[in-house]
């Protein structure tokens, strides 16, 4: 059998006699797919992803989303704190500078106020998860507005 379809990793985890390491099972959420993963890790840090071999869905093969999860640990280019576009900068040129959480939940219920107030209806969520999420989403909201729109009919 080829040693990326096999129960084994395809890495040593083992290779630092120091270091603590450990294989986690776990399911992944990169995509709709839900495949099942194994996440090595060592020293409490995540080192590596690859497909669960066991997993009754995707038997160890993952996809590139899958491969790159570990990213979301890790890169150096992913946000750690709120940031804000510098005063005169337009969008698209990448100018932002970093706030604190009480002042972007400031101004998050500042401008989240002025929809509620003004049009609730201009308001919508997408949680950046995956496409089921966003459909599921999608379809309550819709069926919430329908039922809104049967009550306010009912009432009159």
């Amino acid at each position: 059998m080829f040693k990326f379809l096999s129960s084994e990793p395809v890495h040593d985890a083992t290779a630092s006699s120091t270091a603590d390491t450990e294989v986690k099972t776990t399911t992944c959420y990169m995509c709709a797919c839900r495949c099942g993963i194994r996440v090595h890790l060592r020293d409490g840090q995540v080192r590596y992803i690859d497909g669960n071999p066991d997993h009754p869905i995707n038997k160890g093969v993952i996809c590139a989303k899958g491969s790159a999860g570990i990213m979301k640990q890790v890169s150096p280019a992913r946000l750690t704190q709120p940031l804000l576009r510098r005063p005169g900068s337009e969008r698209g040129e990448g100018e932002f500078e970093p706030i604190s959480w009480e002042r972007a939940y400031e101004l998050l219920t500042e401008r989240l106020g002025r929809i509620r107030a003004t049009d609730p209806k201009k308001f919508a969520l997408f949680t950046g998860r995956d496409q089921m999420q966003a459909s599921l989403a999608c379809s309550r909201a819709s069926s919430a507005h329908r039922t809104m729109r049967r009550t306010a009919a009912s009432v009159r």
